[in-house]
């Protein structure tokens, strides 16, 4: 399947938590760090360079392969692919195509060389959405749910076909959350990058015919502050018992959240990246009431899970301000609940079924 052959909508799961800052110097923050994928998101120190999450191979000490996730003027989303071998000699600005086996059959990416030993597919003159959909089909492929594949990459020349593993079920789910915690903390660099920035545009929502300073002549009833963004996200997944419901959200790299099958009693609470082994934990929200569970780690998913929760504990979630998880030996993260009832009702919804 060609670039500009047509293609099918499908939809690559984006989304993360975590402040990030940026510095005088470029610098690379590690999401996710293991073979034969990494996840990192990198800050340039130029000016005119965008930062970008790279979900990059760690497979090989001379080449890669880096699938890059960009923002641009409009908060328009863009992925480009980057290719690189130490020990190619290319010429400059010279194009090529090279193919990969996806989800989507077998695609074809552009791309130029931009360096002696990098060739790299750019911001598209293409629509922009028919670039990402190729090489997004690339990133589904690797962290599809049920079998992730491995990659192949086919050069045009006599270089010889790259082909990376596939990851195991539990890699893919890990790399995929780490991949979304990396997209929310480019799309708030680049936030701070635009309220930070001095030589800014001066822009305005009104156009030409209203007045500086006057109000609209018919004010809409309907007119509020958007309500504010929650980090807190619903999703449904087949799993090896069933569908199942999760509600989760992201303090820095820990995860802290609900899971729960439809039409089941057992509420579960889930942590990753914080806890250890067999541990019990206190769960409270603001001043309420609190909860001890006793839980252990997931031969499945890989975090701690913590049963003999009560519903209460969501319906608490769901008015407070701050959910805390706290260990026997003094571990502890606590994750705003700001926006979370909207999470917390679909899942209500999904786990009542």
């Amino acid at each position: 399947m060609r670039l500009f052959d047509h293609l099918k909508p499908f939809a690559i799961s984006l989304s993360a938590l975590l402040a990030v800052t940026g510095g005088a110097a470029a610098s690379e923050t590690s999401y996710y760090s293991g073979k034969p994928w990494e996840v990192v998101l990198y800050v340039p120190d130029a000016q005119n360079e965008r930062p970008y999450c790279a979900f990059r191979t760690s497979l090989w000490e001379t080449r890669s392969i880096s699938i890059e996730k960009m923002i641009g003027a409009g908060d328009e989303v863009a992925i480009a692919l980057r290719i690189r071998k130490d020990a190619w000699q290319l010429p400059a600005n010279q194009t090529t195509t090279v193919a990969a086996d996806t989800v989507l059959g077998m695609v074809e990416v552009p791309m130029k060389s931009i360096g002696k030993q990098e060739i790299y597919s750019g911001v598209p003159t293409v629509p922009v959405l028919l670039y990402n959909a190729v090489i997004g089909a690339m990133l589904d492929s690797v962290l599809a749910a049920r079998q992730p594949q491995p990659l192949p990459i086919k050069f045009s020349g006599n270089e010889p076909l790259w082909t990376v593993p596939a990851l195991d079920r539990f890699q893919a789910f890990e790399m995929n959350d780490a991949f979304k915690r990396c997209a929310l903390d480019l799309r708030g660099l680049q936030s701070k990058t635009e309220q930070d920035g001095s030589s800014q545009e001066v822009t305005s929502p009104f156009g030409a015919a209203s007045p500086a300073g006057q109000p609209p002549a018919h004010p809409s009833v309907s007119s509020q502050l958007p309500a504010a963004r929650s980090d807190w996200e619903f999703y449904t997944r087949d799993e090896d018992w069933g569908p199942t419901c999760f509600a989760q959200t992201h303090r820095g790299i820990v995860m802290v959240g609900f899971m729960g099958s439809p039409g089941k009693d057992d509420l579960v609470g889930f942590v990753s990246s914080l806890f250890s082994g067999d541990t019990r934990a206190t769960w409270h929200v603001d001043d309420k009431p609190a909860y001890v569970s006793d839980g252990g780690e997931s031969d499945y998913f890989g975090w701690n899970e913590f049963g003999q929760l009560p519903m209460e504990l969501l319906d608490q979630a769901s008015e407070g301000k701050e959910l805390a998880v706290t260990g026997a030996k003094g571990e502890r993260v606590a994750v705003s609940l700001a926006g979370a009832a909207e999470a917390i009702s679909k899942f209500n919804a999904c786990f009542n079924k």
